[in-house]
């Protein structure tokens, strides 16, 4: 890339750094509305409206033609979305495992799927005990992010990361004892 492209990229993309500055400022209590009516919860929102303004700023062309607001509304409404996914997925993929699906297809009688289903269900009660931090790290982690993205995205050092996981996994393995 020359010189000249990238004072030119430099350029526009302060210029929808501004933009997001005044778009945020102008009506930041509508789009904290929008993150949340469609998020489980407010650090989700939190998480969806920081993600959609680093979108806006690095991909939303001010010469476009497109309208700013309605452009960063609906980039909020697909983070929404994802990070939604990625909670519900890494959901469903942790109560398979402590379901294990090979024994639901393995059950030969009501009470043994009774007793399949009662261990998922003490699998996401387990989930619900961590800590908010602990499932979004696990969350990230089941989507595919690696320790180093987890923590640019939750604001901490890789490290850290580390030990969330070490006690998030501890606290499942000993709920895993008592199935």
């Amino acid at each position: 890339m020359t010189a000249t492209a990238r004072a030119s990229e430099t350029v526009r993309c302060s210029g929808a750094a501004a933009l997001a500055e005044r778009l945020y400022a102008e009506n930041s209590r509508r789009l904290l509305a929008i993150a949340r009516g469609n998020c489980a919860s407010v650090e989700d929102a939190e998480e969806a409206l920081h993600d959609a303004l680093v979108i806006f700023i690095e991909r939303f062309d001010p010469d476009g033609g497109s309208p700013a607001l309605p452009w960063l509304m609906l980039t909020l409404k697909r983070r929404c979305w994802a990070i939604y996914g990625r909670r519900r997925g890494l959901t469903e993929v942790l109560a398979r495992a402590a379901a294990d699906g090979s024994a639901v297809k393995e059950a030969r009688t009501v009470e043994e799927l009774a007793e399949i289903n009662e261990r998922a269900a003490t699998l996401r009660r387990e989930l619900k005990a961590l800590r908010p931090k602990e499932r979004r790290a696990l969350a990230l982690l089941a989507a595919g992010y690696s320790y180093r993205e987890i923590g640019e995205r939750m604001g901490c050092t890789p490290k850290w990361v580390d030990h969330c996981l070490q006690r998030a996994g501890a606290k499942l393995r000993k709920g895993a004892m008592s199935l």
